[in-house]
């Protein structure tokens, strides 16, 4: 594969929008960041900014802390917490405290100015690693939440049929598992529609149709 077309590939793999008031440096950093193969995309405020973040979604920030409109570590938070949109800080101040302030914004580095091209570089790889492996995590995250909840409304559902028609836990979640069949669907949605109170008339007439079948079921069996 030819340079180009791997340049290519990355550009629509990783979007990086540079938020720098100075001139010369956003010029540098998106330059450089091109040639990395990056899709870059400049702002030189914080207003300009979320114009861009209205209308494309980016894969990582890298935000000049003084910005002429916005404090640029409150502006990365609020990057992060409206868009999801994980940052890196550029700053020329050089004192102990800002390095801490960058560090408890929430930033996942920071590169003091002037920047090299070796520098930058190494420190976006990073950081977009860094960002993907914390989507894969908030991903898992999401559908471990997800799973539980499928659990919880399962259980309370068989609950439910336990306490309505004196049955046991087994037999209940049987019933459950029918009026699911019976439908088409996930006992997950059967489940959280009987928790909402979806279930009444429909699931009595289920319950009588499942114990039926257990009685042809058990008189069978012992013919």
């Amino acid at each position: 594969m030819s340079k180009d077309k791997q340049n290519t590939a990355k550009k629509t793999e990783h979007a990086i929008l540079v938020v720098e008031d100075d001139a010369a440096l956003l010029r540098f950093v998106a330059q450089a960041l091109h040639v990395a193969g990056y899709e870059v995309c400049t702002a030189r405020s914080a207003a300009e900014a979320r114009e861009h973040l209205e209308s494309q979604g980016f894969d990582l920030a890298i935000i000049d802390i003084g910005l002429p409109d916005a404090d640029g570590m409150e502006f990365g938070q609020a990057l992060m917490t409206e868009h999801g949109v994980p940052y890196i800080h550029l700053t020329g101040q050089t004192e102990q405290d800002t390095y801490q302030r960058a560090a408890r914004s929430g930033a996942l580095t920071y590169l003091i100015k002037p920047v090299g091209m070796e520098q930058l570089i190494a420190a976006v790889e990073t950081a977009v690693s860094r960002s993907s492996e914390m989507g894969k995590l908030l991903k898992s995250v999401e559908r471990l939440s997800s799973e539980f909840e499928d659990r919880k409304s399962i259980s309370i559902a068989v609950g439910i049929i336990m306490e309505r028609f004196g049955l046991s836990d087994s037999e209940a979640f049987e019933v459950l598992r029918y009026v699911a069949r019976s439908h088409q669907e996930r006992i997950e949605i059967t489940a959280e529609r009987l928790v909402a109170g979806g279930g009444g008339l429909n699931l009595l007439v289920m319950l009588n149709r499942y114990l039926n079948k257990l009685d042809s079921s058990t008189r069978r069996s012992r013919g």
